[in-house]
């Protein structure tokens, strides 16, 4: 009889553990998930607030640089793309990267136009856009990092063990940077 108690008594001792730590862990998955959610609910609002840039940009430099239409072509279509794009993460996240790839040679026309320079809303504009810009970086710098301690946090164990139980899986959708920056610029100062 005593032997039958005090087995209960491990057993139950046993399962408040577990659910103990089932709790700890699924509320600490929860919590994490929501960080995703709000970081790219940030980078969001700030994509959205570049996308509202853009059309006011674009008309500014259209006077200026009348024969630079496919510059502006490759904005509308890549902007139109973000739209598409929708609520869809992946998606969204690939089209905004293609627009970020559409934009930098907008950014460096007053290289070839020097008289953009004087133009004060081209120049407001881009100060607009540059700073839009970093603060996306950064927030896609935050986001990354959210998605990193929720993918470490549901393979670590114990919480491994209840992830999947919970329906907590490994998220993959990171902002990447353009491929095209991984091979660095060759620069010839014998011409």
């Amino acid at each position: 009889m005593k032997g039958a108690l005090i087995a209960i008594g491990v057993v139950v001792v046993l399962l408040l553990i577990g659910g103990g730590s089932y709790v700890s862990s699924k509320n600490q998955m929860v919590q994490l998930n929501a960080d995703i959610d709000r970081s790219y609910s940030d980078i969001d609002t700030l994509q959205q607030r570049r996308m509202d840039l853009i059309p006011n940009l674009v008309a500014s430099v259209k006077g200026y640089v009348a024969e630079e239409s496919t510059v502006l072509t490759n904005i509308a279509n890549a902007r139109a793309g973000v739209i598409a794009a929708g609520s869809n993460r992946a998606s969204s996240i690939q089209a905004n990267q293609q627009l970020d790839v559409a934009i930098s040679p907008l950014l460096r026309l007053q290289e070839q136009y020097p008289n953009l320079k004087g133009n004060d809303q081209f120049m407001r504009l881009e100060d607009e856009l540059a700073g839009t810009e970093n603060r996306i970086n950064v927030g896609r710098e935050r986001y990354n990092k959210a998605v990193e301690a929720y993918n470490v946090d549901i393979q670590q164990f114990p919480a491994s063990i209840w992830a999947g139980m919970a329906g907590f899986h490994v998220r993959q959708e990171y902002f990447k940077g353009n491929p095209a920056n991984a091979t660095a610029p060759t620069v010839d100062f014998s011409k």
